[in-house]
């Protein structure tokens, strides 16, 4: 099974387990729901006031392109345009990071022009009928968004006229963005990591390490059910959802998703305060997610090993890794960190977080990001003094 933690989708691995912090043990997970308030216009009026970009060189630009023959989001947000340009790619696949940049971006605009999009198939970029699901299943692959990741660079280097930009790929998404700076090495300036995944043997550190942490807390509920589905990873073809939703159910337990949180309640709380959403893109997110989430399952997407890609790359390389992630395991990560060769590169541990490093340590991630990437592009444009 070769890189089987790629494999599952987000809707998969962050299933949240809806169990207080009050309790011992988790909850089976449940198919995920993103909370409602009924203040949401109100609050995300104000969000969207307080992210407004009030600067005359900057940039606020969310709008619907054609990247690959379908109608995909996208999202230019910057207070320079001038300054160095910085892509995303979300991971999953099926759960965008636009929903999310109210809650962890801001700071990063004052240093890099951030672009992000909803891949095909997600968020905003979602297929609302039948006939255009039919239409869109299958192009929904790793190697179509990868072109359509080359798409989205194309175009924001011809429009903000930027010779090389940097790529952030975050979790299923740093596949993608191995794949783009190994294929189009001569438009990146660097490329950083986060929640890399990459490991060939991930369910297996996944599960070795959740059940030396039951053990270690001696939680016989928790050793109980995880031996229960030994051996595990199961053969060749024998991959089940429910039985990687129960190790994940553990690992989320002992820090393996979000650091000091049991579950992914908060995460999938955040979108309803998007300005960048209305009401009705957050209640299609997670249909959509589990519509991608189909996609993935039957076109067995992510299973290309990323070590065929060879260990050679051609542009600088950062890996931003917590400790703790089980989800992208942290041990994997740094094997596979261990074997590239390029021009420089970087293992950044964040020693109190695990998968979502933007959200638990945000100021120490902006520092790396300004003091270690930075200096590799273009560098921040001055501002020209009003009179």
């Amino acid at each position: 099974m070769r890189n089987t933690i790629c494999v599952l989708s987000i809707a998969t691995l962050f299933a949240p387990s809806c169990m207080s912090s009050a309790e011992q043990n988790p909850r089976e997970p449940e198919q995920p729901v993103l909370q409602r308030f009924p203040e949401r216009e109100a609050i995300t009026a104000k969000l969207a006031d307080l992210r407004k970009i009030h600067t005359p060189e900057g940039i606020e630009v969310l709008e619907s392109l054609e990247i690959g023959g379908v109608q995909q989001a996208i999202s230019i947000r910057g207070r320079n345009k001038s300054n160095p340009v910085l892509l995303l790619i979300h991971g999953g696949p099926g759960l965008p990071m636009i929903p999310y940049e109210w809650a962890f971006q801001s700071p990063w605009e004052d240093f890099f022009t951030v672009v992000e999009w909803d891949q095909r198939g997600a968020g905003r970029s979602r297929a609302s009928t039948e006939a255009q699901r039919a239409a869109l299943a299958p192009t929904v692959t790793l190697r179509r968004i990868v072109d359509d990741a080359e798409e989205v660079v194309a175009y924001v280097r011809q429009t903000l006229h930027k010779n090389k930009i940097v790529v952030m790929g975050f979790s299923w998404g740093s596949e993608v963005g191995l794949h783009l700076i190994h294929d189009k090495p001569d438009w990146i300036s660097a490329y950083v990591g986060v929640g890399q995944a990459a490991a060939a043997d991930g369910e297996k550190i996944l599960f070795t390490r959740t059940v030396e942490m039951a053990k270690a807390a001696k939680n016989t509920e928790a050793i109980k059910e995880l031996e229960a589905l030994t051996p595990y990873p199961p053969a060749e073809g024998q991959f089940n959802v429910k039985s990687a939703l129960a190790v994940r159910k553990w690992a989320r337990f002992y820090n393996g998703g979000w650091y000091g949180k049991p579950d992914f309640d908060l995460l999938f709380s955040l979108p309803d305060f998007a300005p960048e959403y209305t009401a009705e893109d957050v209640d299609g997110l997670m249909s959509a997610l589990t519509w991608t989430e189909a996609q993935q399952v039957t076109r067995d997407m992510g299973t290309d090993d990323l070590l065929a890609l060879g260990p050679n790359f051609k542009v600088p390389i950062f890996f931003f890794m917590g400790r703790y992630d089980l989800h992208t395991p942290y041990d994997g990560a740094k094997a596979f960190f261990d074997r590239i060769r390029a021009p420089s590169k970087r293992f950044v541990t964040f020693e109190r977080s695990s998968h979502f490093v933007m959200f638990e340590e945000p100021g120490r991630f902006l520092i790396e990001l300004v003091n270690d990437v930075l200096p590799l592009t273009e560098g921040v444009a001055a501002y020209a003094p009003e009179r």
